[in-house]
């Protein structure tokens, strides 16, 4: 199976189950590349460290650039700046609201996880690992981001949702 899925429209899909968290401001994307205004005063129930943090920074940029997709796991190079000085040290912080965002929709904890990059931070996601939570059958073999389009190619077997 191939499908080709503008971002707008992936977007879209994902707001009709819930809307976009309160603190993601502006959401777009060019080409492979998603830009994303976060406030991080809008974050609930943030720690100690990120409240201090958001108090001093208000609105972050996020740039995050989709660069692989190979054994089930997607791998995302992300930068982020506060107040035009680079803030990648704050994406650590974000992992616990995605992953209590993901927990709460039935996926099991550690689906996303940051690692050090070369520069920048990597987001890893565990694609295929998410999807076997809710289906059995779909074997996810190809993603890409580019030109704002998402490519996905997956094998599809007898089908059994969780």
């Amino acid at each position: 199976m191939q499908l080709a899925l503008p971002f707008a429209e992936a977007i879209a899909f994902a707001e009709v189950q819930e809307p976009l968290p309160p603190m993601v401001r502006d959401l777009r994307c060019e080409g492979s590349t998603i830009h994303a205004d976060i406030d991080l005063r809008a974050i609930p129930d943030p720690s100690t460290g990120l409240r201090l943090a958001a108090a001093a920074v208000g609105t972050v940029a996020v740039t995050v650039r989709f660069a692989d997709y190979s054994a089930g796991t997607a791998t995302l190079v992300v930068t982020a700046h506060a107040r035009a000085l680079p803030a990648h040290k704050l994406v650590p912080f974000l992992v616990g609201p995605i992953n209590a965002a993901l927990r709460d929709r039935g996926l099991p904890p550690g689906i996303v996880e940051v690692q050090r990059g070369e520069s920048e931070p990597w987001v890893v996601i565990a694609v295929q690992r998410a999807i076997s939570t809710k289906v059995e059958g779909v074997t996810l073999t190809g993603l890409e981001l580019r030109d704002a389009v998402f490519h996905v190619e997956a094998t599809v077997g007898p089908l059994r949702v969780h």
